[in-house]
Parts: structure tokens; C-alpha cells; sequence
């Protein structure tokens, strides 16, 4: 069955040359049906080879199941499992485990937990992903991680207070385990600039993380160029606000000509599902319009910090 794969079919690199520095997991295809940090991944691995490295530097494949199969999740989402509840059932001997989602849970579980308690100078964990709406370049990370050096190195957009609305994200859990967890999202699904953005943003982290012994001083400088350059235009910080969930079997259908942080006004309609038009609770900027089919977050409110 497709789900039994090795944890060697789930590595997609993994460099540690025993020298001090940081630990960096980067983890691509959470959801099946965003590759492109996937495809990231394997590119970085091929450039790391001319380099020496600090510390360890890792890259796993989330969702081999449903990578296999191009869609979000085959039997449940897996970056929204990782909760006390499912946690004590995915580490329990008494439950047979047979969704597909379960296996790949385990095996992520089994790499994150095996590193949390080691020493480096720091431990990163970076959840790569892409959105089904333009302009789809930012990153999610709790407001007390929001100033550190690392994320501010990608130079696109900060998300914060996400985790009051998104329950049981990998980005979480990393977090409570002792990691700068985030989630890196890195263009839409499917768009030319999407694989590039992500390139460029684990560049970024590698660097100003230390993890690169001898990269020219001229390497950081163009990524970050790169970076600015892709959210010139974009908030520096906003501030998640409200959440529009989407209930199974509600027929959700977002409005055409949405794409994230757009401006929105309050009772603006954004949306229909069965029951009628869905209007924006308040004013804001509209954030992660939903437009794919799999997925049970419509959309967010967020704010301009100030």
C-alpha cells in the first residue's frame, strides 16, 4: 500500500558535515497538492553541494500519500492534526493507525521529536507551502518569533496570531517542542515564480541561520533583493482577526477577483454557499480566499499591525 513508504522515500536531502551550527528541517508537500516546496527542496540540495555546512540541514517530503496523488489529503488534513487528542492517538499502540494520513503523521512525528531535546545553536523548522490565491507570499509564525532574525531575513509579509483560528498545525506543534516554527508560504499553487520564491526563501534562512560556512557575501544580498522585489507591494505585518470556516457539504464558492491581502469592507459579500452570500464581518484586508475545492479554511480577516 501506498502509504508504507521508508523514511528514506520521505528524505529529500540531509546534510551534516559534524560540524557546530544549526539544525534547519525543511519540510515540503504538507498538503499533496503543493509540490513546489518539494521541488524547492531538491534544487537546494543540489546547490549545497559545493558548500560547507554548519550544523544539519534536512528535507523531508510531508504527504507522500497524497503527493502521489496531487490532492490536499487522502482521509484527513495533515497540518491540522497535530493535537493533544490525535497525538495521543497516533504514539498509542492500541489503534491500528490505517489511514493513510496516519503513517505519514507518525513518520513526521518520529523526525521532530528525535531532534527536539539535541543541541544546536538553533532549531528551525519551516513548513513550506503555496496558497490557491495570488499574491500568495508570506509567512505564519506566533507574534513572539515575529522580530526574530531568521524571519525577518525572508522579507515578505508576517502573519501573526494565526494559531487562535488554525488548530493542530505542524507549525504548532514545532513550536511547543522548542522550534522557530513557521510556515513559509511561497506564491500559489502552480505559478512559474512559486518553485523560485521558495529557492530563495530557504536560502535566506540558511544563511542568516549560519548554516553556510563559505557562501560569498553577495549570496544574501541577492535573495533578499529577490524577496523584496516579489512583495514590494505588500503589507509588512498584519494581525489575524477573523476566520470564515467552511463546513462540509456547504457548497463554499468564493467570489471571483479576491487574492490575499486585498481590502475588504465589512458586509462586503465575499462568498456564497448554500445558504446565501457570506459577507465580510469587518473592515480589513482579506487573507487565504479559498479556491480549491479540499479545505475547510474559506478565508481570513487580518489587520495592519500598527
Amino acid at each position: 500500500m501506498y502509504w508504507k513508504n521508508s523514511m528514506k522515500d520521505r528524505i529529500i536531502g540531509h546534510l551534516n558535515q559534524q560540524r557546530p551550527g544549526p539544525l534547519m528541517i525543511l519540510v515540503g508537500g504538507m498538503h499533496g497538492n503543493e509540490a513546489e516546496g518539494v521541488y524547492a527542496i531538491e534544487r537546494v540540495f543540489e546547490q549545497l553541494k559545493e558548500y560547507t555546512i554548519n550544523g544539519e540541514i534536512i528535507g523531508v517530503k510531508g504527504n507522500l500519500a497524497a503527493l502521489e496523488q496531487q490532492r490536499r489529503y487522502l482521509a484527513y488534513d495533515l497540518n491540522r492534526c497535530w493535537n493533544e487528542a490525535h497525538l495521543r492517538y497516533l504514539r498509542s499502540e492500541a489503534f491500528n493507525h490505517d489511514k493513510p494520513e496516519d503513517q505519514e503523521a507518525i513518520a513526521l512525528l518520529e523526525i521532530v521529536d528525535r531532534y527536539a531535546h539535541q543541541d544546536f545553536t538553533t532549531k528551525i523548522l519551516a513548513d513550506l507551502h503555496t496558497t490557491s490565491a495570488q499574491r500568495g507570499s508570506f509567512v505564519i509564525v506566533p507574534e513572539y518569533y515575529a522580530d526574530h532574525p531568521v524571519i525577518e531575513a525572508l522579507h515578505i509579509p508576517v502573519v501573526v496570531n494565526m494559531e487562535y483560528f488554525l488548530k493542530g498545525t505542524l507549525l504548532n506543534y514545532g513550536c511547543d517542542r522548542g522550534y522557530l516554527s513557521f510556515a513559509f508560504e511561497g506564491g500559489q499553487i502552480g505559478s512559474p515564480e512559486a518553485v523560485d520564491l521558495h529557492v530563495a526563501g530557504v536560502w535566506s534562512m540558511l544563511l542568516e541561520a549560519g548554516a553556510i560556512e563559505d557562501a560569498p557575501a553577495s549570496l544574501k544580498e541577492e535573495q533578499a533583493d529577490y524577496l523584496k522585489h516579489l512583495a514590494w507591494d505588500l503589507p509588512n505585518r498584519v494581525t489575524a482577526k477573523s476566520m470564515h470556516v467552511v463546513h462540509e457539504g456547504a457548497n463554499f464558492q468564493m467570489e471571483e477577483g479576491y487574492f490575499n491581502f486585498k481590502e475588504v469592507s465589512k458586509g462586503e459579500v465575499l462568498a456564497h454557499d448554500k445558504d446565501g452570500p457570506i459577507v465580510a464581518p469587518q473592515d480589513g484586508l482579506i487573507f487565504m480566499p479559498l479556491y480549491q475545492k479540499e479545505g475547510s479554511d474559506g478565508f481570513f480577516i487580518v489587520d495592519l499591525d500598527e
